[in-house]
């Protein structure tokens, strides 16, 4: 039987739910997983699904007696392929001094998980991010033999490709979450494009349907104003900034309308300031984490769910937003920019609305329209809800991860 590890830089990381709940997917079709965190992460909201899974990863320090243990034994017992790959991890990473750094910290930790899924009986190692996490998938390839595939989402392959190729060649498949990320590999790794693969990452429809349901049952507001809600990190690539000049201009089109953001991060401070600065404070609220729950219920209550990400200087840009894909799935019409493979779940005038990066007036406008035409409304979220249906359902997605995870044979 198919015994697989899950390996992720970080764990568990409220804003990667769609990692645990995967995982938790991937379970409850039989398959045995074991879960190999990098870092132990502890954020102040947990999901249900990630801390029950949370009490069964196994998590080792980079310097600990017990990597640096393992370290020891696999280079008295296989002094060749361990030295071999020590080097070659170096050598890959060698001209980014940042992963570099970050290389010889995952060094000791791979050698104490590859000993863990040697001892067990892992059959296939599966990583999600390009990055250190898959670093510590080819690690343990190199020390045991065991396949790895990974998972390439946004920021992993399109700021730093360093070493990119390489864990793309010696892999035996790589998923893109979208067909843009999937070219971005295929221009850092052209000789090995036939093993990388589009698969999106989905929502379960079955809840969905419920939530759905429920919203259309709801009572509407008439005499409140419209809410709109965002949800995403607070990071730069979610364009925050953009979205809170569009409430603004709202306001100054004299419309009624109610922002609420839901997520954390290291912009919190300069987006505080622009709320002030605008004079938005009683038209924006900042709900910071919240549980998967707690999304849902605010999005059954939403009459726009927006997403304003732009790209950043240094490449940075989004992948493929999946809090679009539940919003579009539970019937929320949706506002998104064109940027990176958002396009590829929200087609304009069709399934929502796509506006530029960094255009405030054209993100009003857009809300405006929604607001202003609940047919526009109406239709765009009915087929917001039959694209998700068609190419973001987890049982479908899950379906594909096995084909790859657990090839026959």
């Amino acid at each position: 039987m198919a015994r697989i590890a899950y390996t992720m830089s970080r764990f568990p990381k409220v804003s990667e739910t769609f990692v645990s709940d995967e995982i938790a997917a991937v379970r409850d079709r039989g398959v045995e997983v074991d879960i190999l965190p990098l870092i132990h992460h502890r954020d102040p909201v947990t999901q249900p699904t990630a801390a029950r899974l949370e009490t069964e990863a196994h998590y080792v320090r980079p310097w600990s007696p017990a990597a640096l243990g393992a370290l020891a034994r696999w280079l008295i017992r296989h002094p060749v392929r361990t030295l071999g790959a020590v080097a070659g991890a170096l050598a890959g990473t060698a001209r980014s001094p940042g992963f570099l750094v970050r290389t010889a910290a995952v060094i000791p930790q791979a050698a104490w998980f590859a000993r863990h899924c040697d001892r067990v009986g892992v059959t296939h190692v599966h990583a999600h991010f390009a990055t250190h996490a898959t670093t510590n998938a080819w690690l343990i390839r190199r020390l045991t033999g065991i396949p790895y595939s990974f998972t390439a989402h946004a920021h992993d392959i399109y700021v730093d490709t360093t070493f990119l190729e390489r864990k793309v060649c010696d892999s035996a498949a790589v998923v893109a979450i979208s067909e843009y990320g999937r070219n971005r590999m295929v221009a850092c790794a052209p000789d090995c494009a036939d093993r990388i693969r589009v698969v999106h990452l989905g929502v379960d429809l079955a809840e969905a349907s419920l939530r759905r349901a429920r919203r259309a049952r709801r009572t509407h507001h008439a005499d409140g104003p419209a809410r709109l809600l965002c949800v995403a990190r607070l990071d730069p690539t979610k364009g925050h900034s953009v979205l809170l000049d569009a409430v603004a201009t709202l306001g100054r089109d004299g419309r009624d309308v109610e922002l609420t953001l839901i997520g954390e991060g290291d912009q919190r401070p300069a987006i505080e300031a622009q709320v002030v600065r605008l004079g938005l404070a009683p038209r924006v609220r900042l709900l910071g984490a919240r549980t998967h729950d707690e999304v849902f219920d605010l999005m059954e209550e939403a009459d726009v769910v927006v997403s304003a990400s732009v790209e950043s200087p240094d490449g940075d840009a989004e992948g493929i937003p999946v809090t679009l894909m539940e919003a579009m799935a539970i019937g929320v019409p949706v506002v998104a920019t064109r940027t990176a493979g958002v396009p590829e779940l929200v087609v304009d005038g069709e399934t929502g609305i796509l506006v530029d990066q960094h255009d405030a007036r054209g993100l009003a406008d857009a809300i405006a329209r929604l607001l202003e035409d609940p047919e526009l409304a109406g239709r765009l979220a009915a087929g917001a809800t039959e694209r998700v249906g068609e190419s973001f359902d987890r049982d479908r997605v899950v379906d594909e991860l096995l084909e790859i995870l657990t090839p026959p044979g």
